[in-house]
């Protein structure tokens, strides 16, 4: 469908499609929560105070790192202060959140000639590492919610200010980004905002034609059509204009923004989420961001189409948005999973606070680096578990009761065939297998697959697989070498991501990190173009093994692939993963070399019952 000029008449109101189906119009009734407990504020409460630290004279809150105010990152503050002062009545906690909607208020302005109105900085400083869409969305979104929660405590000149704001927001930009970007968590987070707007104008009885209400239902539409069947989302899809296929893949970090941002507007605009209308891909997305997440909360994060986002080999910072869309789904759907699997993304997201309530989005380890986005971003997102408080506090009868998976259990075998992901877990472990997945480079599309990419003890919590994103021979893998060095393979590879370094290096000069700033093209060199030139092979760089499902557990064919995915010819592995109840038992089998040599396979350092050969290797992780 060819989309109407956005500088021009405004949409029509059958959007396209002729008149808009019948929804249901009433929200699902809450049932009584309790006041949250000071487990569930304090942490909140810390990363406000932090934020709020960085105000300066101003009222801005000043990134420290990238020298910007992050007006996207504002808005959040802003929403959550306004649900801490909803829970525990406090007028500077309410001042707080009027002061970043004052300058988020400041923050709009017209683009050029055009009739379009966003937030600045948006994407026109590129140190604000945001865009329009993202920004404008969250802006929206948090007026929205300033007038509709604070109502008359506002005065009329502030509150007619804010309304105003988010519909002029709204009307000529909104409605036509969340149909338009590429990439689906940033049409979703839009979608907040639109359907702020949406609410706001038939609350003060504007908007007959309902065109901003008509727009946000289509754009819950293709939301729901890009998802895979399975549940997980792309995270550029290849259609929408992603410029490597690995931004195709899926993203542990990504998943739950879509689902929970489709959640949370529906219900914005009263739309009930348990309709079959919505119900199926709602329900499939929380499923596979469930099986996504380990036994301490944390989830698998080499499945990752954006992996040089993180410093590591996981990452807390979306666990805001994860507790978000978890404790909704309690709500909604009732599913027990989802109510503990929310309560272990907050324990996990509050353990990774300095006393001081700034984020980590992981702890400091051997092999580990910075991540590319700063704290004030994700104090910002604690923002998306403030909103879910009454629902966590209402999920914990849930913690009471016996969780699947602790003590004896029947195997199980979960299987995401778009995401080619498998979960094999008995009473004693949990693993990670992947399949196939797109191709990869430095920066796009997850850095391993083929084979086990975590294996988690249950008891403890005992991470039974050392793995590392950018280290040599890996645990549980076999390595080798194959042919010469291949500069044209390593340029092919990532010769363009070289150029891309040079937009990190002034990110980090930028921070002051003048050293590292320097030496940042060198090491992207190394890794985007070297790295895959170089004749190393591995079992984890192979793209398509063919997966044979088990009762209990799975069953690759694959081979052997150079770093870029490229397969070294002839090479055949026979790789299996079971349970029996007392754990993961692997057998690996070589059925040939091909042109690779030195092979080997390393055993993990907390394998037990070890057999190895030549050719074959057999142990247990438990």
């Amino acid at each position: 469908m060819s989309r109407p000029d956005p500088y021009g008449d405004p949409l029509p109101g059958d959007l396209g499609r002729g008149a808009p189906r019948p929804f249901p119009t009433q929200p699902p009734k809450r049932g009584p929560a309790r006041a949250p407990g000071r487990d569930l504020l304090e942490p909140l409460e810390r990363t406000l105070r932090w934020q709020l630290g960085l105000v300066d004279t101003k009222g801005r809150i000043l990134c420290p790192e990238h020298g910007v105010e992050h007006t996207g990152k504002s808005a959040c503050t802003a929403i959550l202060a306004l649900e801490l002062s909803r829970r525990a009545p406090d007028e500077l906690l309410t001042r707080a959140a009027v002061q970043q909607g004052e300058r988020l208020v400041a923050n709009l302005v017209r683009e050029g000639t055009s009739p379009c109105h966003t937030f600045r900085p948006g994407r026109h400083d590129p140190f604000n590492c945001s865009n329009s869409v993202i920004d404008g969305g969250a802006a929206a979104d948090a007026l929205g919610s300033l007038v509709e929660h604070l109502g008359d405590s506002l005065d009329a000149p502030t509150r007619e200010r804010f309304a105003a704001a988010c519909l002029l927001h709204a009307r000529t930009y909104l409605r036509y980004a969340v149909l338009d970007k590429g990439i689906p968590a940033q049409r979703a987070w839009g979608l907040t905002g639109l359907a702020a707007a949406a609410r706001l104008e038939r609350r003060l009885g504007e908007g007959s034609d309902h065109t901003l209400e008509h727009a946000a239902i289509e754009a819950v539409g293709v939301l729901e059509a890009i998802q895979n069947p399975d549940g997980s989302y792309p995270y550029h899809p290849m259609a929408w204009g992603a410029g490597h296929i690995g931004a195709g893949d899926v993203s542990a970090f990504y998943q739950s923004r879509v689902t929970g941002f489709l959640l949370h507007s529906l219900e914005t605009l009263e739309r009930v989420p348990t309709d079959p209308l919505f119900r199926t891909p709602l329900v499939r997305g929380l499923d596979f961001l469930v099986a996504l997440q380990g036994v301490d909360g944390i989830k698998a994060g080499l499945v990752e189409a954006k992996p040089w986002y993180w410093g590591a080999d996981y990452e807390v910072a979306s666990h805001p948005f994860d507790v978000h869309a978890l404790a909704a789904g309690h709500r909604l759907f009732g599913a027990a999973a989802y109510g503990r699997a929310a309560h272990r993304a907050f324990r996990a997201w509050a353990e990774h606070l300095d006393a001081d309530g700034k984020p980590q989005s992981h702890r400091p380890g051997p092999g580990r680096e910075r991540s590319y986005q700063c704290p004030v971003f994700w104090a910002a997102h604690a923002a998306w578990a403030a909103r879910a408080l009454d629902d966590l506090e209402a999920a914990r009868r849930v913690l009471d009761e016996r969780e699947p998976g602790t003590g004896e259990m029947e195997l199980s075998l979960t299987w995401f065939p778009s995401a080619q992901l498998g979960r094999v877990e008995d009473g004693r472990v949990v693993a990670w297998v992947r399949g196939a997945r797109p191709g990869c480079n430095a920066h796009h599309g997850s850095p391993h697959g083929a084979g086990l990419i975590r294996v988690q003890r249950r008891a403890d919590g005992a991470e039974l697989l050392k793995r590392c994103r950018l280290g040599g021979a890996q645990e549980a893998e076999w390595n080798g070498r194959a042919g010469a060095p291949s500069p044209v393979r390593g340029w092919r590879s990532g010769g363009a991501e070289v150029r891309f370094s040079l937009w990190l290096a002034r990110v980090a000069w930028r921070r002051g990190e003048r050293a590292g700033a320097l030496a940042l093209p060198a090491r992207v060199f190394s890794r985007a173009v070297l790295a895959p030139a170089h004749p190393r092979c591995s079992s984890a760089f192979h793209l398509a093994p063919s997966v044979h499902l088990l009762g209990d557990g799975i069953q690759l064919e694959g081979g052997l692939a150079w770093r870029d995915g490229s397969p070294v010819p002839g090479a055949r592995l026979e790789r299996t993963f079971r349970v029996d109840g007392d754990g993961l038992e692997v057998e690996e089998r070589l059925l040939d070399r091909g042109d690779a040599g030195s092979l080997g396979y390393r055993v993990p350092a907390a394998a037990a019952q070890v057999s190895e050969s030549a050719d074959a290797v057999r142990y247990r992780l438990s």
